[in-house]
């Protein structure tokens, strides 16, 4: 909880606030969705319907598990914070997608681990509008409160994490864990009980210090079974809900995944777009108290309030991008509209310029006879050669490379390798709001850049030569994913001797994808562009 000595500090902090019209569209889509919740001093969540004139009863729909554990010993512990904990269902096709089929899923027995018993959460999550009156346990789920707690509003414990492998996180296998203890090095405000439950000397049980909240569904990773918009909008709901009355801060905010390394739930986009919807809706809300248990943990001796949100939406990006892969985070800011509002809130000195056309690096006749795309399989770009280059001559003019869109120069410098040359990198920003970086190698000379400074299209980047006398002139063109700057580039401009195919698809594209859709990956031939 937090402290009451705070909250007249809070009132006075004015906190950065944004019209919910500003917002990404499918931000402001999912925002206005979100039902009217909130959970009451009973413990119980009440949902505010304008028909009614006050608000209603979620429908409580009891486990069998919260019958038969609901005694003054199984109150959660409230001597220490709490977190909340997301999970999805597991029901695939065939299930009985009603709330009679969900119960009875819950109150079946199974075996965890060593032992037999059943599972259970304190809200289950659908996508359907939420209302006050259960008509029939047949009905589609939109909120459903499955634990009762107890009188005084302290809910009872739930049975839905099966235990803290507390050798892998010795063995340094937790790296969910060990992720928050390396973003922590940079910003202190980064920390969380779950460092605090693994490293804290004695062996907890997560059971009796969270709050299960269960999403109806499987696999969310998959596009194919993505929550639809009311169902991540009824989960912003019962979190910010569950946040404010147990006064929870967004850093104890968890996926399954994230307490128990061989669990997949909810998933790591997933948990990437809850955490940034929360920021958004408290962006958009400007409630002080919210605005604490969200942001306050970045708040430095300044109370600089925009400081600690930029802190804060830097780490959801930061966070993703070390737990996951750059493709999957790419796929994450398409869906998001992330770098939209990073750029609302100032995060980059500049903006990252919209891609609305892309152009081949290279002018005049160029083809692609040598290296492409993962073929040999550690090559993660394509080789273009000038068609109208000489070697018998005497007079070959230099060829100039071109910017392909829109963008901002990342990096300049020395390439190694057999080639040799130098390398400049660009970031843009795609149209669906994922960020890409597009790489020019074994360039002759560069023309005068500066480092975070916008571009556009066609600009002059430099100029490829014939730089050994067994290779004609070639521009080494690659297409990476945004991420990639920060998990690889950063640090290196040429790819690890041992990178596989697999390896190169987590980090770059294909660059005829970007180029052009008549020349695919592996092929030989002829491209002229004027």
């Amino acid at each position: 909880m937090l402290p009451v000595n705070n909250i007249d500090l809070l009132r006075n902090l004015e906190w950065p606030n944004l019209p919910l019209g500003t917002l990404p569209q499918s931000t402001q889509e999912i925002l206005a969705l979100v039902p009217s919740t909130m959970i009451g001093a009973d413990g119980i969540l009440y949902l505010s319907n304008s028909r009614e004139s006050s608000p209603g009863r979620i429908p409580l729909a009891r486990t069998q598990w919260n019958r038969e554990n609901s005694s003054r010993s199984h109150r959660l512990t409230k001597s220490v914070p709490w977190g909340i904990v997301l999970h999805w269902y597991g029901d695939k096709e065939n299930f009985d997608k009603t709330i009679t089929g969900y119960l009875r899923g819950f109150d079946s027995l199974r075996q965890v681990d060593d032992y037999i018993t059943r599972t259970s959460a304190h809200f289950l999550i659908g996508d359907q509008q939420p209302r006050i009156k259960l008509r029939d346990p047949q009905d589609p789920v939109g909120i459903i409160q499955t634990q009762k707690p107890d009188l005084d509003g302290t809910p009872f414990v739930a049975s839905h994490i099966s235990g803290l492998d507390y050798e892998a996180h010795k063995a340094k296998r937790q790296y969910f864990v060990r992720a928050l203890y390396q973003l922590g090095y940079e910003e202190p405000g980064i920390s969380s009980i779950l460092q605090d439950w693994f490293d804290g000397g004695r062996v907890i049980d997560p059971n009796m210090r969270t709050i299960a909240i269960e999403l109806t569904g499987y696999d969310f990773e998959n596009p194919a079974h993505y929550p639809s918009q009311q169902q991540i909008a009824n989960t912003i709901s019962v979190v910010w809900g569950v946040m404010r009355r147990y006064g929870i801060s967004a850093n104890n905010l968890f996926g399954h995944h994230e307490l128990q390394l061989n669990k997949a739930d909810p998933g790591k986009k997933f948990m990437g777009l809850i955490r940034y919807l929360i920021s958004a809706k408290a962006l958009v809300d400007n409630d002080p108290f919210m605005n604490q248990l969200v942001f306050g943990n970045y708040l430095g001796e300044d109370q600089d309030t925009l400081t600690a949100v930029q802190k804060y939406i830097k780490f959801v990006y930061d966070h993703l991008l070390m737990v996951s892969k750059p493709n999957r985070v790419y796929e994450w800011e398409a869906l998001s509209g992330y770098w939209f509002l990073a750029d609302l809130l100032g995060y980059l000195r500049t903006p990252t310029p919209m891609v609305n056309m892309v152009r081949p690096p290279l002018t005049g006749e160029f083809s692609n006879p040598g290296k492409s795309f993962t073929l040999p399989a550690n090559h993660e770009g394509i080789d273009l050669y000038s068609i109208s280059y000489n070697k018998n001559s005497n007079n070959n003019a230099n060829r100039p490379v071109n910017l392909v869109a829109d963008g901002i120069c990342q990096y300049i410098g020395d390439q190694s390798g057999c080639s040799g040359g130098k390398v400049a990198i660009f970031r843009h920003r795609q149209m669906n709001g994922g960020e890409i970086l597009s790489v020019y190698g074994h360039l002759d000379q560069i023309y005068d850049f500066k480092v975070g400074e916008s571009y556009p299209i066609r600009y002059p980047i430099g100029e490829i030569h014939q730089l050994h006398d067994h290779l004609d002139p070639f521009l080494h063109f690659a297409v990476a994913y945004g991420g990639t700057w920060k998990t690889d580039l950063s640090k290196r401009s040429t790819l690890p001797l041992n990178a596989q195919a697999t390896w190169i698809r987590e980090r770059y594209l294909d660059p005829w994808v970007i180029l052009t859709a008549s020349g695919p990956s592996g092929s030989v031939g002829y491209y002229q562009v004027s």
